[in-house]
């Protein structure tokens, strides 16, 4: 990203897309990925409604830089989180960040509530790790491509290139009626941009 008489450059947002907040959000958003280090590249699509896949995911970092990102653009990004981080006081933190809390004990669930809500939705951008966990994985979930399938609507991938500390949006993928095709397909793709782990 580059920047010009102090200002950062970042992909412009869409009309569709689902927005939030104002001038400070932008202002703390940019600082943050300034402080950070990070740019964002790439283009936003033109869609209401989006699953974005987001990998590799293997740190807690990932966190405030995509909130840096969808702050300084003023987007309403949602996100699935474990019911445990709603408990307290922490419940209505996690909402307005756009968490949704899910039982991961309940997977199948978990997908059909999440669809129902995208459906009630005039706008709803879902963030979701394929990972669907920090840890290292030796294959990615299902789950996300679940979800758009059911509730038809385009996958948007996306990279958290942690080696050159760029957020990199990537292609739409629709999902098709084969699911494990398609979740070979889609780990494929993010192959070169997977993290070594210890």
């Amino acid at each position: 990203m580059k920047e010009r008489r102090g200002h950062m450059r970042l992909p412009s947002v869409p009309a569709l897309a689902p927005r939030r907040g104002g001038l400070l959000m932008r202002i703390i958003g940019r600082l943050g990925l300034k402080l950070l280090g990070w740019r964002v590249e790439g283009e936003f699509p033109n869609h209401a409604k989006l699953v974005v896949a987001g990998a590799p995911h293997s740190t807690n970092w990932d966190f405030p830089v995509a909130m840096s990102t969808v702050f300084a653009l003023n987007l309403r990004i949602r996100f699935m989180a474990k019911a445990s981080l709603f408990r307290g006081l922490a419940g209505p933190i996690m909402h307005w960040f756009g968490g949704l809390s899910v039982d991961r004990s309940r997977a199948n669930d978990v997908v059909d509530q999440v669809v129902d809500h995208m459906r009630q939705c005039e706008s709803m951008w879902l963030c979701i790790a394929p990972e669907g966990t920090r840890k290292k994985v030796e294959r990615f979930r299902s789950g996300f491509l679940r979800i758009a399938l059911l509730a038809n609507i385009p996958i948007m991938l996306l990279v958290i290139d942690r080696r050159d500390k760029v957020i990199r949006l990537g292609p739409l993928w629709y999902p098709s009626a084969d699911t494990e095709a398609d979740r070979m397909a889609i780990e494929k793709w993010f192959e070169p941009f997977q993290v070594k782990r210890r």
